[in-house]
């Protein structure tokens, strides 16, 4: 596996692509090895509906949602509204909870430690490294590189743009926190996807977007010296390369409480307790 101090600056060296998401979406209908997972996902047994159940070589089954993760505000009465995709949740992480974002923009600038608490108030837990490997790679039936299979295809997935940052900063900016985090990042066209539009990047199990579109946070403390740091998983829309391939990919710089408009989550839930 390989770590990048920042994959925000690495981006810099990454080139757009022109279509948009709907455009990517439609880009090639062939059949992938995970078309047949993701038809029949809606009945994932004991999994609740937007979850897969998946079966890790070593830890057992697992629930895990089909889509990144998005975020509802819960109101005083009980009600819930969906929270703005584009908006850090800095101070706000109480009264928000996970959702999967099937069709819907997934949720960027996001921590590990939000991450954490947003899939709790929705009675789910972050994916383990083993989890979420598993149900990218297809394992343990399959070991795919990529969620689709072996043979890497660079339109399938939602990766290779044009980074925000250079668009709306130019080749200049200072990537610093404001600049990482301005709410317009995730707003540009051809760039962040809604989840599901990339109809081929699914994986065996029909968990789709687990390469590229946004970074997943994982439960996973991988310097075994220092559990502030975190990992996130799959790469993102501008880079799903740097880090390793497809499934592989693996950030392992950051502390679990950073953020920016890369960072986003995807739940899992024990087969038990799945809500």
């Amino acid at each position: 596996m390989r770590f990048a101090a920042s994959i925000c600056a690495l981006s810099l060296a990454c080139s757009g692509a022109a279509e948009s998401d709907d455009a990517g979406a439609d880009a090639d209908a062939s059949v992938s090895p995970g078309d047949a997972a993701a038809a029949d996902a809606t009945d994932a047994g004991p999994c609740p509906a937007g979850m897969a159940l998946v079966t890790t070589p070593d830890a057992g089954d697992v629930c895990i949602d089909r889509w990144e993760g998005a975020l509802v505000e819960r109101a005083p009465d009980g009600g819930e509204s969906a929270w703005p995709f584009y908006d850090p949740v800095d101070g706000v992480d109480a009264s928000l909870r996970a959702v999967p974002a099937d069709g819907i923009y997934p949720q960027g600038y996001i921590s590990q430690v939000q991450a954490t608490a947003a899939c709790a108030a929705s009675g789910k837990r972050l994916c383990t490294l083993a989890e979420w490997t598993a149900a990218c790679r297809g394992q343990p039936e399959h070991d795919y590189v990529y969620p689709y299979g072996d043979t890497y295809d660079p339109s399938a997935c939602n990766e290779g743009r044009e980074s925000p940052i250079v668009r709306l900063f130019g080749t200049d900016a200072s990537y610093d926190n404001a600049e990482l985090d301005d709410p317009a990042c995730d707003q540009l066209d051809a760039g962040l996807a809604r989840g599901g539009s990339f109809a081929k990047c699914v994986s065996f199990y029909g968990a789709f977007d687990m390469h590229g579109n946004l970074h997943e946070w994982i439960d996973d403390s991988p310097d075994p010296n220092d559990g502030t740091k975190g990992s996130f998983m799959g790469g993102y829309f501008v880079d799903a390369k740097i880090n390793g391939p497809g499934c592989e990919y693996r950030t392992t710089a950051h502390a679990k409480t950073y953020h920016d408009y890369s960072t986003g989550f995807r739940c899992c839930a024990d087969v038990s307790s799945s809500p």
